[in-house]
């Protein structure tokens, strides 16, 4: 599910069922606020455990996948477009988005999670407003209010220092996780992302080892293979098409890149 095209918002419950195994994306902003179960997810390729009342929150520059989900799992989704990202985020500091960046996932504690309920009744009344004009604004506003809260509060308990500018070679990690999620379509070499970070493809693997343990040949094909089964799974598109998309020499070689990490073919993937 992703916010339709025109659209600024879209609020409702998920339970990730249908996202199993394969990267969430959006072009502006996701929050998901898990009201009960547990989900297993990785976020720049690193595992974590989701549960009742963790705050998520997804950004395009995040690789997010779902990798399994409790039979009691459910979560209220609010997906944002990147303009009312920007216009409800512009006030955050730099240093705060760094943060975000390295935490994804927020746990709350029992009387953080009831004053996100009264935020999330005013969201809803907000939403029920008949001047489209003066739902934008008041939305825009009250998004700029949580996320100036989460600021406040990851400050207040304490965490000043975890909020400083990150290390050079953690930046550069996700900066090579954004690149992937850019252009993992067309370039599949480690030299090429290296050359972007202006930085040895050798240092780049270093950087990753660290990081995830992964080399960055491993990390690349691991994306290219969660986009290509988005495609399977949420469009029509050609076997032909889709290797002369991800810019493949053939067919046959896509097909047996994508065996290798599945097991199936495209084709097969499809069907099953």
């Amino acid at each position: 599910m992703s916010l339709m095209e025109g659209k600024d918002y879209e609020y409702g419950l998920c339970n990730w069922r249908d996202q199993l195994g394969r990267s969430i994306r959006t072009d502006g902003c996701i929050l998901l606020f898990c009201v009960s179960g547990r989900a297993l997810v990785s976020v720049d390729f690193k595992p974590y455990a989701v549960r009742n009342r963790d705050i998520i929150l997804i950004s395009p520059d995040i690789l997010f996948v779902v990798n399994d989900v409790s039979e009691s799992f459910a979560a209220k989704r609010i997906e944002i477009s990147s303009w009312l990202f920007d216009e409800a985020t512009f006030t955050l500091s730099s240093p705060f988005f760094d943060y975000l960046y390295e935490h994804a996932i927020f746990r709350t504690s029992p009387e953080q999670w009831e004053q996100l309920g009264v935020w999330e009744d005013q969201l809803r009344w907000i939403m029920r407003c008949r001047s489209q004009k003066s739902a934008y604004v008041m939305l825009r506003n009250h998004l700029q209010n949580f996320f100036m809260a989460v600021e406040s509060v990851v400050v207040s308990e304490g965490t000043q220092t975890e909020i400083l500018p990150t290390s050079p070679a953690r930046r550069l990690f996700n900066r090579f996780c954004r690149l992937v999620v850019e252009h993992c379509y067309a370039h599949h070499d480690v030299k090429f992302y290296a050359d972007e970070l202006c930085i040895t493809p050798y240092y780049l693997s270093k950087i990753t080892n660290k990081a995830v343990k992964i080399s960055p040949k491993e990390l690349i094909d691991r994306q290219i293979i969660l986009e290509m089964k988005r495609l399977l799974i949420n469009t029509d598109i050609s076997i032909k098409e889709l290797a002369t998309r991800f810019h493949f020499d053939s067919v046959s070689y896509m097909a047996r890149f994508f065996r290798r990490y599945t097991g199936y073919t495209p084709n097969e993937f499809r069907k099953q």
